[in-house]
């Protein structure tokens, strides 16, 4: 699954007619209305705001007034085959006097949803391990020396009679830690965390 974190705006003119693609990271189906009705304020001028979105299993679509089939469903189409998630694509239209008939409305949404999905920042979550790392002062120069090597994370750090390091990582290579400081650490695992991490 790929997700955005931030909301993202992508314009493109097709035959004089303004399509204004806004994603927008959501997480709940209650938050969805809230921002229709803003983006309607926003853009009050518009003849459309079709919309698709992709919230885990559920997912819904609007056509707003465009000939049925020619954009929600279209627009989600795209969404999914680009394996997105916890999503709202809304299609903004300022009509130029132009039709363009069934077909071209159709290719019309799907590369407006496309195009922006190209612009926007795509990221993918990674489940990490959280583990806590207890070492005596002598090996503070190797210990994050070790870390930064090795591209831990480092997610807190206290100093008192002891180093104590909450690090995420992939996977933990026990052994390894163990040699490196000749068995004068103490490993804790403390769970898992999710991350986004930008494709």
């Amino acid at each position: 699954m790929l997700y955005i974190l931030e909301k993202h705006v992508n314009t493109i003119e097709i035959q004089r007619s303004e399509f204004i693609t806004v994603l927008i990271p959501i997480t709940s189906n209650e938050e969805v209305k809230g921002i229709l009705d803003a983006l309607r304020k926003e853009y009050p001028k518009a003849t459309h705001y079709c919309y698709a979105y992709v919230l885990d299993s559920y997912v819904k679509f609007s056509d707003d007034g465009e000939p049925s089939g020619t954009a929600g469903k279209p627009m989600l189409g795209v969404l999914t085959s680009k394996n997105m998630n916890k999503i709202l694509a809304v299609v903004i239209r300022y009509f130029g006097g132009i039709k363009l008939g069934a077909g071209g409305l159709l290719r019309a949404y799907v590369n407006s949803v496309s195009s922006a999905l190209d612009n926007a920042k795509l990221y993918k979550k990674k489940v990490l391990d959280l583990v806590r790392l207890d070492v005596p002062y002598k090996y503070n120069e190797t210990l994050f020396y070790y870390l930064n090597k090795n591209n831990f994370s480092i997610k807190n750090r206290v100093f008192d009679s002891e180093i104590h390091v909450d690090v995420l990582h992939e996977s933990i290579n026990k052994e390894e830690i163990n040699e490196m400081f000749n068995g004068n650490v103490k490993i804790s695992f403390l769970g898992k965390e999710e991350i986004f991490v930008r494709i």
